[in-house]
């Protein structure tokens, strides 16, 4: 064979291994996508290189992003920049107008949370207004008058005691000095001279009804006005003001009465406290002063707040975003085939400089070959 064209023979078959070679190393990259069998066994290279090494290459381009790229301190700085602030400030401004414009409602956005959460915090509050009521009543149960009742209320409550006997007394003398008086007496006087036997009956004609009954008025008001009578009144009074002090609530009444006690107060409480009203009542009718406050100054410290308080926190914020974690699934969730298009698109033109570096590559290889077969 002519010793020219057996160089060029070759050069021809290296180049075609060069380039085939290199051709089927970069389809291998991505290809098989699954791992083929023959006789049960695995077939060598199945699957392609990124395939196989999916989830390792996903998890440690995850912690190199979050470990070198995204870290806290990219974050913190970032959040820190003129733009972001601004960002921030502009986001404020529009939900305030937002609030404003459209009389947005705590509700509005407890809804926006969670649907049905406006309900659910109006019936945990009234349940809790009842549990705290019927608690504190059960306490109060237990425990005496003289410990229920306030110092200020029991002073001023035994201050008035103590001058009872004389204001009941004062009361006394007047009934009993009025007309009502005499002719209540009159009534109890012809009562017992007509219907108390003849020894009462015999005092009719000794005095006459009128001069009987003066005479028992009389009587009456030297008695009550006595400081003797006075101050028995005084004891008695005081002697059962003091054991309904030492009674305990629970000797005082019912179950019965302690639960219409406590519904009642449960139920003005939250007619007073009426928590759907106040989640629906629009946040700037709240407090207008200090809703334009907010609006004109508040919301620079919200503002410097969020900033600062993300800024401090970010690395906690990352942890519990878990980014690696979300990255790698991200990555794995990832078609192969979408991967290996997008691959394709953005190195194909290296792609094929490798391709043709095989061709050339393996066309030099083929004419050294056939130079050193000439040679030897």
């Amino acid at each position: 064979m002519n010793p020219v064209i057996q160089v060029l023979l070759m050069a021809l078959i290296g180049a075609l291994i060069g380039g085939m070679t290199n051709t089927i190393a970069i389809k291998m990259l991505f290809r098989p996508y699954e791992a083929k069998y023959l006789f049960g066994k695995r077939l060598p290279f199945t699957p392609g290189v990124i395939p196989m090494r999916r989830e390792e290459a996903s998890a440690k381009l995850g912690d190199i992003i979050t470990g070198h790229l995204l870290t806290p301190e990219v974050f913190e700085e970032k959040l820190k920049s003129p733009e972001t602030d601004q960002l921030i400030m502009h986001f404020i401004d529009r939900q305030i107008e937002t609030i404003e414009t459209e009389r947005l409602t705590p509700s509005y956005f407890l809804e926006r949370l969670s649907s049905g959460l406006t309900d659910k915090i109006v019936l945990s509050f009234n349940e809790e207004i009842r549990l705290k009521v019927s608690e504190e009543g059960n306490k109060l149960y237990g425990r005496t008058i003289d410990d229920i009742m306030p110092p200020d209320a029991l002073n001023a409550v035994d201050s008035k005691v103590a001058h009872l006997a004389y204001d009941i007394n004062d009361k006394l003398v007047q009934y009993i000095s009025s007309d009502k008086g005499y002719s209540d007496i009159y009534t109890m006087v012809d009562e017992l001279t007509e219907n108390r036997g003849r020894l009462a009956r015999s005092l009719k004609y000794i005095m006459t009804k009128d001069s009987l009954t003066e005479r028992v008025q009389s009587e009456l008001l030297k008695l009550i006005q006595q400081e003797k009578m006075i101050n028995i009144e005084n004891r008695v009074i005081e002697d059962e003001y003091n054991k309904i002090k030492q009674s305990e609530l629970q000797e005082l009444t019912t179950h019965s009465d302690l639960d219409n006690i406590l519904n009642s107060i449960i139920k003005v409480l939250q007619e007073k406290i009426d928590i759907r009203e106040i989640l629906n009542t629009p946040i700037t009718d709240f407090n207008k002063e200090l809703f334009d406050r907010f609006k004109n100054y508040g919301k620079y410290q919200l503002k410097d707040n969020f900033i600062e308080y993300s800024g401090k926190n970010m690395s906690k914020i990352m942890n519990k975003l878990q980014l690696a974690e979300v990255i790698k699934k991200q990555i794995d969730s990832f078609e192969l085939s979408k991967m290996e298009s997008l691959v394709m698109d953005v190195a194909n033109k290296e792609f094929k400089m490798i391709m043709l570096l095989g061709y050339v590559l393996g066309g030099i290889v083929g004419v050294v070959q056939g130079v050193i077969v000439l040679f030897f």
